[in-house]
């Protein structure tokens, strides 16, 4: 019909359709009065918040199939929020690096990494894996003994759309006057993507004993007396 009428170009107003799935009872059914299974959304966000209920909305899965409620799904949620909350106390503007190299190295590249992760994901409606991908990086800033408050920042600009309302209230707190909501997406640094750092899983027979990390161009080295030794050896068999 928008065709007939000219409003668009194409047979469909639309590339793809994407139904949002149907979220089930707790007990597998669909949510019914008669099932005495519904969930109210107003007492859930009494309880843990409007931002925990969007996290725990986009976190739970697919969001075009059906999925059971869980109220432990909810608590989870709530505590990923309160422990980036919490990284609000670690935020130094007077560095832009971590103390701790290690950390440093390991954070700068799996922040970048965060970011193609969680703009790919938006983009194809993954939400549940960008979501993931920011607890990721929550739990590795919470390691750090300080957070670069530029770090920071870019965190909170990519947890916004699922956690808006304290997203807005921690980036007030870092001084700024214009919506969180309203700043620039961030972009990730294709060179940044990989740390420095490689870790090495030590197995004997089989099983693993141990790891350990090595630098980048360390691997390499190895890499190329290892392939140096096997040629060898098969020239003697």
């Amino acid at each position: 019909f928008l065709q007939d009428i000219g409003v668009v170009s194409t047979p469909e107003p639309f590339m793809k359709l994407r139904p949002v799935g149907l979220i089930m009872g707790e007990d597998g059914r669909k949510m019914s009065k008669r099932f005495g299974n519904v969930i109210n959304p107003d007492d859930i966000v009494e309880r843990f918040g409007a931002d925990s209920l969007r996290v725990y909305e986009m976190f739970m899965g697919p969001f075009d199939q059906a999925i059971s409620w869980n109220t432990d799904g909810m608590v989870g949620a709530k505590r990923f929020l309160e422990k980036v909350w919490r990284l609000r106390a670690k935020c130094d503007a007077n560095i832009r690096i971590h103390t701790n190299n290690t950390n440093k190295e390991k954070i700068e590249a799996l922040l970048h990494q965060t970011i193609k992760k969680v703009t790919e994901d938006i983009e194809a409606m993954r939400f549940n894996t960008a979501v993931s991908a920011l607890m990721i990086l929550t739990n590795e800033m919470e390691k750090a003994e300080k957070v670069a408050k530029e770090d920071f920042e870019i965190f909170l600009r990519l947890l916004a759309p699922f956690a808006p309302h304290m997203t807005e209230e921690l980036w007030e707190g870092l001084g700024y006057k214009k919506s969180v909501h309203l700043i620039p997406w961030p972009k990730y640094d294709p060179a940044k993507l990989l740390s420095d750092k490689i870790k090495i899983v030590v197995q004997v027979n089989g099983k693993t004993r141990g790891s350990l990390e090595i630098g980048r161009q360390e691997v390499f080295m190895c890499r190329s007396d290892c392939l140096t030794l096997s040629y060898k050896l098969d020239l003697k068999a």
